[in-house]
């Protein structure tokens, strides 16, 4: 059986998939291919620990050292621990590849869309693919000089895959550490992005609208800091995850002047 009869399927009886349910499907495909046949790594017990490390988890607290063990069957802890194996087998690009294919096969029986994407090994919160590409996984690239700002844009993206409405503001905070980082990155000192902005623009010489942009880009992180514990359950995802695009847009603007 493949995705085509089971959305026939589902489409012919009128039977609407549930995103929950398609992602504990994609969790126990997981479970049944890459996560039981990695067992049989050499260095099985070496990556355990190594994952584990990563999850800021004890492999000692985990009596079965199993990978479903650590996930727990959880979703987000399942694709962080797929991002990490693949990382982990950087040198062996068959195993990668092995990855890979079993990722996109657990995909592609998806019914409905569960909200990932997965593409050079990161899984990508699906939207808009031609903004996805543009403003989120090239972004990554960009930052390979400056891995203390990827790892924000990595962390802010994670929270935003999450779906939790608690971590829609940390998306906010992290992305706007990631434009400031860069700031301070290339002007070479630690001030706040609000106290660099005018220096950042003349340095890249960008124009007026741009720095409008900038500005309105900070207040809006700003507000939400200073009230945090107001905006916090009542953020809005839509504007989330437009200033998850512009920390994107900013980030290839900021990087390409400065290369010049």
């Amino acid at each position: 059986m493949n995705e085509n009869i089971l959305k026939r399927f589902n489409r012919l009886f009128k039977i609407e998939g549930s995103k929950k349910n398609e992602q504990n499907s994609f969790v126990q495909r997981i479970n049944q291919t890459i996560f039981k046949d990695i067992e049989w790594y050499q260095h099985y017990e070496e990556m355990f620990r190594d994952v584990c490390y990563r999850l800021s988890k004890n492999p000692d607290d985990i009596m079965s050292h199993k990978f479903r063990q650590l996930s727990n069957d959880n979703f987000f802890k399942t694709i962080k621990i797929l991002m990490i194996l693949y990382n982990y087998f950087k040198n062996e690009k068959d195993l990668q590849d092995k990855i890979s294919l079993e990722i996109n096969k657990a995909l592609s029986y998806a019914t409905v869309d569960i909200g990932i994407r997965w593409k050079n090994g990161i899984f990508y919160p699906s939207g808009a693919k031609i903004l996805d590409e543009k403003l989120i996984e090239d972004p990554f690239d960009w930052l390979n000089e400056f891995p203390d700002e990827k790892k924000d844009f990595e962390t802010a993206l994670s929270h935003y895959i999450s779906k939790d409405n608690k971590k829609l503001g940390d998306v906010v905070s992290n992305c706007y550490l990631v434009v400031e980082g860069l700031a301070r990155k290339i002007l070479n000192n630690k001030k706040t992005l609000d106290n660099n902005k005018e220096l950042l623009f003349k340095k890249l010489k960008l124009s007026q609208s741009w720095k409008s942009l900038l500005s309105n880009y900070i207040n809006y992180a700003n507000k939400f800091k200073r009230h945090a514990s107001d905006e916090r359950h009542s953020i809005n995802p839509p504007e989330v995850e437009a200033f998850l695009y512009i920390t994107g847009l900013l980030t290839r603007l900021i990087i390409q002047n400065y290369k010049v």
